[in-house]
């Protein structure tokens, strides 16, 4: 404690993050010594029973709980996650696996993210039993910036709406109740829609593209989209066509993280001539647009 701050500093980036953070644990000047510690190389994830700094030479500090004999998570995890936010400063955390069990430990967890505004570069939700009215803050609130997965048995309301504050490029949902209107507002946000076990009916799909042809969606960012649904099993049309549709067209488009393709796609356009390939085979569904 009585070094310069120079050498301080020097000590500091010798020590690994398990020994930073059990001085920190010493006392406040201790913790303030600790602090100086340069993390930039490291990153922050979340997962159902440990929380872990992970370096570039992939190794992993993880402070984690023994699933044999778990402790009480609810109340142990999110003040040691707040410890670690404090010594390390860390604004930003890689990854947030919800896990499928404890849903009050991710909202519990959430809120300490939403007060400190951190970043999320993943967020992997799969609790199974959710309070509705909760998730629906939590996940309007999160800032997710890269992909948000969602895939839970939990029966939504009709009426659940998913209006973040920011989309995130990448939004993959595996449940019945993202419908129609919830893609008409995702689509303006994010880049790349991906959904599976949902509710969508041919109507549905006839429903977006005719908005699109015509259009009528203003402001659209998605330049893709893939829709898994039983409905589309069978010989309904999609624009006059009977499925399978496909043709001859190989498009690709990358942007940000994501990246897309369609191979034997059928070329359709708009009022205005803007472009995009779609392909329907059995109970998938994607579109690329140009």
């Amino acid at each position: 404690m009585r070094f310069p701050r120079i050498v301080q500093k020097e000590i500091m980036e010798n020590l690994d993050p398990f020994e930073i953070f059990d001085l920190s644990e010493c006392s406040k000047r201790a913790r303030s010594v600790a602090r100086l510690k340069n993390m930039k190389e490291f990153r922050l994830e979340i997962h159902e029973n440990s929380i872990d700094i992970c370096g570039t030479n992939l190794e992993t500090f993880a402070f984690a709980f023994d699933e044999a004999m778990p402790p009480n998570l609810d109340e142990v995890m999110p003040p040691l996650l707040e410890k670690i936010l404090d010594v390390f400063g860390y604004s930003q955390v890689r990854d947030f696996s919800s896990g499928d069990k404890s849903f009050k430990l991710f909202a519990s967890i959430s809120e300490i993210l939403m007060q400190r505004k951190c970043k999320i570069g993943t967020l992997y939700f799969t609790v199974e039993n959710v309070e509705e009215k909760q998730l629906k803050h939590i996940l309007d609130n999160l800032n997710i910036s890269d992909f948000f997965f969602l895939h839970t048995k939990f029966q939504f309301s009709p009426n659940f709406d998913y209006q973040p504050i920011r989309f995130p490029e990448l939004l993959c949902i595996a449940n019945s109740w993202f419908g129609l209107d919830q893609l008409l507002t995702a689509v303006k946000g994010c880049l790349e829609v991906k959904i599976t076990n949902s509710s969508f009916t041919i109507r549905d799909l006839n429903e977006f593209l005719g908005k699109w042809m015509a259009e009528e969606i203003q402001n659209m960012t998605a330049f893709s989209i893939s829709i898994s649904s039983d409905d589309f099993l069978g010989d309904s049309p999609v624009l006059g066509m009977t499925p399978p549709i496909m043709g001859r067209l190989a498009w690709q488009r990358r942007g940000g993280i994501v990246g897309a393709c369609i191979r034997y796609g059928h070329l359709i356009k708009s009022i205005n001539g803007q472009e995009a390939v779609i392909q329907l085979i059995r109970d998938r569904f994607s579109v690329l647009f140009g």
